[in-house]
């Protein structure tokens, strides 16, 4: 009994599994997907009108590389 369940058991599972993988695999190859979309953008990225120097205080850009905290 030992080696029914540890042999032909595991084999019997196996071989179950493959028959319903390769049977779903078989049922899948039948479908078809929408075929592949193309199309084309245009795109321009410009800097807004006001825009600063990403200065979080105007007054300390000047002074921000010598200054000493």
């Amino acid at each position: 009994m030992k080696v029914l369940r540890e042999n032909i058991v595991p084999v019997a599972f196996l071989t179950l599994w493959v028959a319903a993988s390769g049977y779903t695999l078989h049922k899948l190859s039948g479908l078809h997907g929408p075929g592949v979309i193309e199309a084309t953008m245009d795109l321009t990225v410009t800097a807004p009108l006001r825009s600063t120097a990403h200065v979080i205080c105007p007054d300390m850009a000047a002074d921000s590389l010598t200054r000493k905290i």
